[in-house]
């Protein structure tokens, strides 16, 4: 029993991602912990958000009842999504809120539920069962991979970018000037590209780091139970062993909270990086064109 403690306890082993199905010589992963986690995360998602869909009225109504979402998943999925598309995204995209809504909505829930299914000790439970590459056992939090964090990130940037290039190539191009005059762009369209590649790492690092350094803690916290039992005994080593494992319940419910805040910090730093692309020309535009119309009636 001590040595499986010492074994579900170790903070690398928390931390690492871990191969399922390799090659002969085992150079190359073809399916890990994080892979399976993913698809596992992706069909959580999916039975959680599409069946909520479903039992929220959006047709036609006959009574007050039908306006109502049925169900408290239904209730939950509809009381957040509106909360983000009124309060939180609308701010930043105004008319064009609707449109983007649906990809930063899919953001959200996908990390929310990578991150909330990686505090569930799956990873130690398949572990007792021998279960995974060499007993080390399968899952795990897929948003502790910065690869996976990575991956995200580069679906965002590609997101914003290609969008707002397609809706208007030229206000895209001028945004690389910063605005600034033409004897200056020199200068200020390398400060905006190294800006533009930059924030794609600042979204993966982020969330990589946070949910990583939760974890690593509540692993090391754990990592004393085995050996403090081992060495002092059941009896003395028991007091030492409760206050680590209480601690590392508090980081777990701490993590709750990280998970969330998370999710909702790389969905809206998406939802504010494409609105500086895609929202903010538009109205510069708009408000040139006003003036403009303005001056010409009063010369009139």
């Amino acid at each position: 029993m001590i040595d499986l403690l010492m074994v579900l306890a170790s903070p690398v082993g928390h931390i690492t991602d871990k191969p399922l199905l390799t090659n002969a010589d085992g150079s190359l992963w073809y399916i890990s912990n994080v892979t399976v986690m993913l698809v596992v995360n992706a069909i959580l998602t999916m039975l959680l958000i599409i069946p909520a869909a479903r039992r929220i009225q959006t047709g036609p109504a006959r009574s007050l009842e039908d306006f109502r979402a049925q169900g408290i998943s239904a209730n939950l999925v509809e009381s957040v999504c509106v909360y983000m598309r009124e309060d939180v995204f609308r701010d930043v995209l105004g008319d064009q809120t609707d449109r983007f809504c649906p990809i930063l909505w899919t953001f959200f829930w996908y990390i929310l539920v990578c991150n909330l299914v990686g505090l569930i000790p799956i990873l130690d439970i398949t572990a007792m069962f021998g279960l995974g590459h060499h007993g080390h056992g399968i899952g795990g939090t897929a948003t502790q991979s910065i690869w996976v964090t990575g991956a995200l990130a580069i679906i965002a940037f590609l997101f914003y970018n290609v969008t707002a290039f397609i809706k208007d190539p030229k206000s895209y191009l001028l945004h690389m000037t910063g605005g600034a005059p033409i004897f200056m762009w020199p200068i200020m369209v390398p400060v905006e590209i190294m800006g533009t590649l930059i924030k794609p790492f600042a979204l993966a690092i982020r969330l990589f780091a946070n949910m990583t350094g939760g974890h690593l803690v509540i692993a090391v916290l754990l990592s004393f139970v085995g050996p403090v039992i081992h060495a002092l005994g059941p009896a003395a080593g028991g007091g030492v062993a409760a206050v680590s494992i209480l601690g590392a319940a508090g980081i777990n419910m701490l993590e709750v909270l990280v998970g969330f805040i998370q999710a909702y910090v790389f969905t809206f730093l998406t939802c504010l990086f494409l609105g500086q692309l895609v929202v903010h020309e538009h109205e510069e535009h708009e408000e040139h064109d006003e003036d403009h119309s303005h001056g010409s009636a009063q010369t009139a």
